[in-house]
């Protein structure tokens, strides 16, 4: 019989090239407005409004930053995303109880037709899981995610029993490989 179980894992998204260039446009075209402002108002109303524009731009820049958060609490699985570390979203909670597919990324079957997405990977490819559920709003609903192994673990306490057998097999096979390879993501937390 299982208690109350809580675990959560913070992962940050790597950039990708798109992410970079909206940066380096973001900084030019400020560097253009706030030469403009100067210019427009003079040297000591310039100054002032030019202060006033780059404050609001960090809060702006920052939030290019963005990290998710998985939660499992008592066989829910919440993730959330932050944006710059201030903002925080909820992007989906699904009950684990309501997986019919779980596993890499790489090993994942076509999505059907409906199926909604939910992107929060931290971006590097290589360890990329999926995770197929039933959502009561969206439906079907499949999440791209990076887990660490708690949080694999703690997913595969709550799959539903016809799931469990061969997660337990996938599992073992997955764990001997990363011991195999020296592989430990736990020195990651």
């Amino acid at each position: 019989m299982i208690t109350d179980f809580y675990t959560e894992y913070l992962v940050a998204k790597i950039p990708t090239g798109g992410d970079k260039a909206k940066q380096i446009l973001f900084l030019v075209g400020l560097t253009l407005i706030c030469g403009f402002l100067f210019w427009f108002f003079g040297p000591i109303l310039g100054l002032m409004v030019t202060l006033a524009v780059m404050y609001g731009a960090y809060h702006l820049f920052t939030g290019f930053s963005k990290e998710y958060e998985y939660i499992i609490t008592n066989g829910q699985l919440d993730i959330d995303r932050i944006s710059g570390q201030m903002d925080r979203k909820r992007l989906v909670t699904v009950d684990l109880e309501t997986c019919t597919a779980f596993g890499k990324l790489s090993d994942a079957p076509e999505e059907p037709d409906g199926t909604t997405i939910v992107l929060a990977s931290a971006n590097n490819g290589e360890t990329d899981y999926y995770c197929d559920a039933k959502h009561k709003s969206a439906g079907n609903v499949r999440i791209i995610f990076t887990p660490n192994d708690k949080i694999i673990d703690g997913i595969g306490m709550f799959l539903p029993n016809t799931m469990k057998v061969e997660f337990k097999k996938w599992r073992t096979a997955d764990l001997l490989m990363k011991k195999r390879s020296g592989s430990n993501d736990e020195e990651e937390e």
